[in-house]
């Protein structure tokens, strides 16, 4: 889950999540084979893209549980397994008014930033973003340090503000607002998300999403799309939903503003590069992100997606610490039963779960389990984020974004959850590189460049199950923080 060379600052320790230091520090060991991996086959991946082809299909089959011991710690030798289908230069997507699919050949990761570490701020690219971001209008909030919640010392303020009523900061509670995603308004609705990725084991999971025909949500990191373009023009053209999971999965609390509009430009612009459009929504890396992260986000034209917490349970696999083995394949298993059953039998709303297709265990506990079990029990449906919250697949990228779709505003939650539910925000229409104006229902923002911003209003429309309609704010800073980003006025 974390990507290599991270910096000291950005290992946070995710005490209230389970996730910990250590953790954090084996993975980056493992990461190592990764990124090794990722460079090789970046040109290889380009040199393959005019071809079309359609890999065999198996029958749904789910493996006997008692097997899911044999996924361990380490990886085993597999036969490669192609993607379901390659597309080329010139593809018609299947996403309304895109433009057709991009000519990758030419892609060249020199063109970027290193692979895996936080961007320079002092490049041109960035500069202009920072320009657009009006970061001297953000909340100041002070960044955070090494290990989260259980570093009492260096963030004793954000510990004393992580609530509602102040910095909101999810690593530590939980805590979300209005702008973020975190569950599916309506009961036995499963959004399905995958991060980190592409990975050399993804087109397993692609082939068995396409066999079943059934779509998801992949949350990339940047370092991964350059790598692997292919594997990302596939997902976009298969009708998944692509969304920003930063360039080297920081924790985002813990950059500088600037450094945050480094993470999400890049990797705004490298989607835009490999698919012609630019996702308007993001996942912050270990769901580390407050009100000044949220700003600087929804600035960008990102609003956050983080998964749901419901019943004193965080709806987190734990896939990705199979390969440390601080959490075996069992235990991962049984922490997704449990949030089906909750799903199934508990909750009046849908769910959002956490889950990788970085690791070969996380992709084989997917495949072979979990994914054909919720499948064949025909109780959840299995859809993306954007789908779950009742948008068209348009409305999930700023190019094709027509404003169409029922803006969602809620202060419900999930039974046992914190927080205020979520609101769908219109995004803007504006083509990376290119000065245009983005419009939402309530307000206009000019901008340029992949991350243009985009500003949507706060209309009050209900949906089954997600209670009130009025966007209500319990403290001033979050109040200014909305005034800003134009969705109320003072």
């Amino acid at each position: 889950m974390v990507k290599l060379f991270l910096s000291a600052t950005s290992l946070l320790a995710l005490t209230s999540v389970g996730v910990d230091a250590a953790d954090m520090h084996r993975h980056l060991a493992r990461q190592a084979a990764q990124s090794t991996t990722a460079r090789a086959s970046a040109s290889a991946t380009r040199a393959a893209t005019t071809a079309t082809a359609t890999a065999s299909r198996a029958p749904l089959t789910s493996l006997p549980l008692a097997s899911v011991s044999l996924i361990g710690s380490t990886t085993t030798a597999e036969v490669t397994v192609p993607l379901p289908s390659t597309y080329a230069a010139g593809s018609t997507p299947p996403v309304k008014r895109a433009p057709v699919l991009p000519n990758i050949s030419q892609l060249s990761p020199a063109n970027y930033p290193t692979l895996d570490k936080v961007p320079p701020t002092n490049s041109p690219e960035v500069q202009a973003w920072i320009a657009q971001a009006d970061l001297a209008n953000a909340p100041n909030i002070p960044v955070t340090g090494v290990n989260g919640c259980s570093n009492s010392t260096f963030n004793a303020d954000g510990l004393k503000n992580a609530g509602s009523s102040g910095y909101c900061w999810w690593t530590c509670g939980g805590c979300t607002r209005a702008t973020d995603i975190s569950y599916c308004p309506t009961k036995d609705d499963y959004g399905v998300s995958f991060d980190d990725g592409p990975s050399p084991d993804t087109p397993r999971l692609l082939n068995l999403l396409a066999e079943q025909n059934i779509k998801s949500t992949f949350f990339v990191v940047g370092s991964r799309v350059i790598s692997r373009p292919q594997m990302v023009q596939t997902e976009y053209m298969e009708g998944h939903q692509i969304s920003v999971h930063t360039w080297a999965h920081s924790s985002l609390t813990t950059l500088t503003n600037e450094q945050i509009v480094a993470e999400l430009g890049w990797t705004k612009k490298v989607i835009y590069d490999v698919t012609g459009v630019t996702p308007n929504t993001f996942r912050p890396p270990f769901g580390d992100i407050d009100d000044r992260v949220r700003y600087i986000a929804m600035k960008m034209g990102l609003r956050p997606i983080i998964w749901t917490r419901a019943n004193d349970q965080v709806f987190d696999t734990k896939d990705y610490q199979i390969g440390a083995g601080t959490v075996t394949a069992a235990q991962a298993l049984t922490n997704v039963q449990n949030f089906f059953s909750l799903a199934q039998n508990t909750l009046s709303n849908g769910i959002i779960v956490l889950s990788h297709d970085l690791y070969q265990q996380s992709v084989d506990l997917a495949v072979n389990f979990y994914l054909p079990s919720v499948i064949s029990a025909g109780v959840l449906k299995l859809q993306t984020i954007n789908s779950c919250i009742g948008e068209d697949l348009n409305n999930a990228y700023i190019e094709t974004n027509d404003n169409t779709t029922a803006v969602i505003q809620s202060t419900s939650t999930v039974a046992g959850s914190t927080g205020t539910g979520f609101v769908a925000i219109a995004a803007s229409t504006t083509t990376p590189g290119s000065r245009a104006t983005s419009t939402g229902r309530s307000g206009t923002t000019n901008g340029s460049g992949p991350s243009s911003t985009g500003t949507g209003s706060a209309s009050a429309t209900t949906t089954a199950g997600s209670g009130a309609s009025t966007l209500t704010s319990t403290h001033g800073l979050f109040t200014t923080f909305l005034v800003a980003l134009g969705f109320i006025v003072a």
